[in-house]
C-alpha cells in the first residue's frame, strides 16, 4: 500500500468567484485513496489561496514534515497554482524528495497537462502559433471514453473584500 500526504486549499474560480471548497476536495481525495489502495497519513490545508505557493502556512507545514510517503495527493493541481512557471519548480523540489504529486481528478487544463508531462519526463515547448493545421485525410477519428468521469462540485462564492 502506498502512503500519501494530502493537501487542499480553497480554489476560487476566475471571474465568477465560485469556490471549490476544501471539504469537497477532501472527499474526492479520500475516495481516490480508497479506490487506489493508498493510505493518507497526513492532511495539510490552507484557507486562503495565494499564487505564492511556499508562503502558505499549510504548504510550509507540509514541506517541513518528515513523514515517509510516496505521494502528495491533491484534488487538482490548482490547489497549488494555476501557473506552470510557479508550479514546475515547486513539484521538482517535491520530486527530489522522492515524492510524486498526484491529482485525483483528470482535468484537461494546461497546468494539469503540463504536470502529467513533467512526470512522464517530457519537456514541453511553447506553441508557435494558435492556428492548428487541418488534417484532410477523410478518416473519421474516434475518441475513447475514459473509464471514470469525475466532476467537482462548486460551493458558494468567494467574498470579495
Amino acid at each position: 500500500m502506498k502512503k500519501a500526504i494530502a493537501y487542499v486549499s480553497d480554489v476560487i474560480l476566475g471571474r465568477t468567484g465560485e469556490v471549490i471548497g476544501r471539504n469537497h476536495q477532501k472527499e474526492m481525495i479520500k475516495r481516490y485513496a480508497v479506490e487506489n489502495d493508498i493510505e493518507v497519513v497526513a492532511w495539510f490545508e490552507d484557507e486562503a489561496y495565494s499564487e505564492d505557493i511556499v508562503s502558505r502556512p499549510g504548504v510550509q507545514q507540509f514541506l517541513a514534515c518528515d513523514i515517509e510517503c510516496d505521494l502528495v495527493l491533491v484534488e487538482r493541481m490548482w490547489s497549488f497554482s494555476r501557473q506552470w512557471s510557479l508550479l514546475q519548480p515547486f513539484i521538482a523540489d517535491i520530486k527530489e524528495k522522492g515524492r510524486t504529486v498526484e491529482s485525483t481528478t483528470q482535468l484537461w487544463d494546461c497546468v494539469s497537462q503540463q504536470a502529467r508531462d513533467f512526470y512522464r519526463g517530457r519537456s514541453l515547448k511553447p506553441l508557435a502559433a494558435c492556428a492548428a493545421p487541418v488534417e484532410r485525410s477523410g478518416v473519421r477519428r474516434r475518441v475513447s471514453r475514459p473509464a471514470k468521469l469525475r466532476f467537482s462540485g462548486l460551493v458558494g462564492h468567494a467574498k470579495h473584500a
